[in-house]
């Protein structure tokens, strides 16, 4: 199960061009300055909001997190950053130096992948080690697991790495926070969960595409899981994907219910696209109402993106359409 797993994140390790030479490197220069990077670490409170990004695959949450990320007076991860996951406060030290102080990268992504060297990046490797997220069954079982959890290490972690950042609210996609939402809550007390729908029919198709795109073999599995995976891994891609998208969609209901509607923002791609200004006020709004902090905008967004559906595509989403009804149904 852990092999299937590393498919996630195998489209991440390709898009730079890194060679297994170089991925080792990395490997080992993190486990070398991890250390050295803990000896940094002050007892600090959360200095302002998390803002989190979350939804479905393929629902805009990269596009969501980036005009969140530019656009708000908000730190983020970056591309360098990104590289050295275990030592996160000598990766900001390091992009500072390289990069020095940040552009304007581009609304621009594939996959969620983003390829400006100051371009917001998902910091991946660092959710996954945090969360314990290295099997599929972590996923199936992330609240029987919570426990293992360093959650204080995880807060002291992040509340350095938002004081080197200028201990401004810090925007992040997050989706593997999201099997956590309420203990996340819990730990780092101010946080702001920003939820992105789009159809799901354009989000079944979409994800279609991806498996295309990236695998031989669409019954291979692509992105995150509900976590009733083990019903669908055996199932043909129509109905893993379908399953995908109707389990995910209630687990988010729930989780978020939970966690606590008075910091949830929910907005859809349409939303986004049309009015991106919007967006900004709302999660400003929700960040002062629940945490007494305002979220002001730094620069402003694009008056509106392109909002891209899969009109051509109505085979497909028919099939799909009855797939996610019946689940719906049952």
């Amino acid at each position: 199960m852990s092999q299937a797993f590393e498919e996630l994140y195998a489209q991440r390790k390709g898009h730079y061009g890194k060679s297994a030479e170089s991925e080792s490197f990395l490997k080992d220069l993190n486990e070398h300055l991890q250390p050295r990077e803990q000896a940094l670490y002050r007892e600090l409170d959360v200095q302002a909001p998390f803002v989190f990004v979350l939804g479905l695959p393929r629902s805009a949450t990269t596009l969501m997190s980036q005009v969140l990320a530019y656009s708000l007076d908000a730190s983020y991860v970056d591309n360098v950053v990104a590289r050295l996951w275990l030592a996160p406060v000598h990766g900001i030290r390091l992009s500072r130096s390289l990069l020095g102080e940040r552009d304007s990268p581009a609304f621009e992504s594939d996959y969620a992948r983003t390829s400006d060297l100051h371009g917001i990046h998902e910091f991946g490797y660092f959710w996954r080690h945090w969360l314990r997220k290295e099997t599929f069954g972590d996923i199936v079982h992330a609240r029987e697991r919570e426990d293992e959890i360093d959650w204080s290490g995880l807060r002291k972690t992040l509340a350095n790495v938002q004081a080197e950042l200028g201990g401004k609210a810090f925007v992040a996609k997050n989706i593997l926070a999201g099997y956590h939402l309420r203990r996340l809550r819990e730990s780092l007390g101010q946080v702001v969960y920003v939820y992105v729908e789009r159809d799901p029919l354009d989000v079944a198709v979409s994800i279609l595409d991806a498996r295309r795109k990236y695998y031989v073999d669409p019954n291979t599995w692509w992105s995150y899981t509900p976590v009733e995976y083990e019903e669908l891994a055996n199932l043909d891609y129509w109905e893993q994907i379908a399953g995908q998208v109707h389990y995910l969609s209630r687990f988010y209901d729930r989780a978020l219910e939970e966690a606590g509607l008075d910091v949830v923002v929910r907005s859809t791609y349409e939303e986004l696209c049309r009015r991106p200004r919007s967006v900004l006020e709302a999660v400003s709004e929700r960040s002062a109402e629940a945490h007494g902090v305002e979220i002001p905008v730094r620069t402003e967004p694009p008056e509106s993106f392109p909002f891209r559906t899969h009109g051509d595509r109505d085979e497909e989403k028919e099939r799909f359409r009855v797939l996610l009804d019946r689940l719906a149904a049952r």
